[in-house]
């Protein structure tokens, strides 16, 4: 039922709607469409194309949904999909020029009495015709492999200038954008259907688990290796190497040793039984540029399932207070790990479970809500 209260939304994505994996896009844009209505516009492509399989077929797709630019999705019946034809090189003047007037010409429903929630910080134009702009930043997408830095970068500065919202997903991300000048950036950290992955078994295997996707962008097969020649089994569930990162050499060698098993992309409801049936779930991220920025997805959903969590030092996690997270350096990682196996007790799980609660999709939304009440 549509709540007057709430005005249209358009969610300007930098992800597919019917990704294998949803992130803050469409898990927000869904939810919201239960109260309001929602017009999802699919991602831009801010990452350069390269002439692979993977790539080629994502343009193919991408094409042969431009003759219906409103499509309507599954779930909510308010949610409605615009999937954007743009030229994906967003630092050359040519092609910007171009997407301008591509997108200028864009039928997007209502958008002048709309809020324009953005996750691409390249609106081309958009954040100008809209009612109202959030911004909501979950990366530090420029330092991305193959990324339009410098578009990006320029649409950063106008957003953080003009956007009535500014909302970032980490403390790196809120960092970057008050370097920007923005002083009033909220921090949402990213939270978890905690009400899928609560703990529903207490049969579990002394092991660990990886949930995620394997890009050498983010994840350390050092550290996966490493546990696994500790002596403990580890299960990695997700795709490979989507970011464009040059992944799936690079984790071949992980995916081979026999105490790693590959479960490949598993929906949310199997991933819960996977989670549930084992002890502690892995963040082994690299430290650099891009994950400076990042603060995981699966921190409330290994939680939620009553994993105790063992990540490397990320700078979204270390003031983190919640029970159950443990960052070290590489060279404790291991132990680390190996050490929570052994004192794993269903008592603290529990523990866990009830602590990530609080950290779920009903309060974001009931956030967001607040929040496009009062634009």
């Amino acid at each position: 039922m549509i709540d007057p209260e709430l005005p249209p939304v358009v969610v300007l994505s930098t992800a597919d709607f019917h990704s294998d994996v949803w992130t803050n896009k469409q898990h927000l844009a869904s939810r919201l469409a239960v109260d309001t209505r929602v017009t999802y516009v699919e991602s831009f492509g801010l990452r350069r194309p390269r002439v692979l399989p993977s790539d080629l077929a994502r343009v193919v797709r991408r094409i042969g949904r431009a003759g219906t630019p409103s499509r309507q999705a599954p779930g909510p019946e308010n949610l409605e999909v615009i999937s954007p034809v743009v030229v994906p090189f967003h630092d050359r003047a040519p092609a910007r020029w171009l997407n301008r007037r591509i997108v200028d010409r864009l039928q997007v429903p209502d958008l002048d009495n709309s809020v324009l929630w953005t996750f691409s910080p390249v609106t081309y134009g958009l954040a100008d015709r809209a009612r109202s702009v959030v911004y909501h930043a979950v990366d530090l997408l420029h330092t991305q492999p193959r990324a339009s830095a410098r578009a990006i970068l320029d649409g950063e500065r106008h957003l953080v200038r003009t956007a009535d919202v500014v909302i970032a997903s980490s403390e790196g991300v809120r960092a970057h954008l008050r370097s920007m000048g923005r002083k009033d950036v909220l921090l949402w950290e990213n939270v978890a259907d905690t009400d899928v992955f609560a703990v529903t078994s207490t049969h579990r295997q002394p092991r660990a688990v990886f949930a995620g996707n394997l890009t050498s962008t983010k994840v350390s097969s050092r550290l996966l290796l490493g546990v696994a020649d500790a002596g403990i089994d580890v299960v990695v569930a997700g795709p490979r190497a989507i970011d464009g990162a040059d992944g799936r050499r690079t984790f071949d060698d992980v995916l081979a040793h026999p105490r790693i098993e590959y479960v490949g992309v598993l929906k949310p409801s199997s991933l819960a039984d996977l989670f549930a049936s084992s002890m502690v779930g892995l963040i082994p991220y690299e430290l650099n540029d891009y994950t400076a920025g990042v603060f995981p997805l699966k921190v409330y959903e290994y939680l939620a399932a009553g994993l105790a969590v063992v990540s490397t030092r990320l700078p979204s996690l270390a003031g983190l207070d919640d029970p159950g997270v443990a960052c070290h350096g590489d060279e404790q990682f291991v132990t680390a790990v190996v050490d929570s196996v052994e004192s794993f007790t269903e008592d603290a799980a529990g523990e866990r479970s009830r602590s990530a609660s609080t950290h779920s999709w009903t309060r974001r939304v009931d956030d967001a809500r607040d929040l496009l009440r009062r634009l």
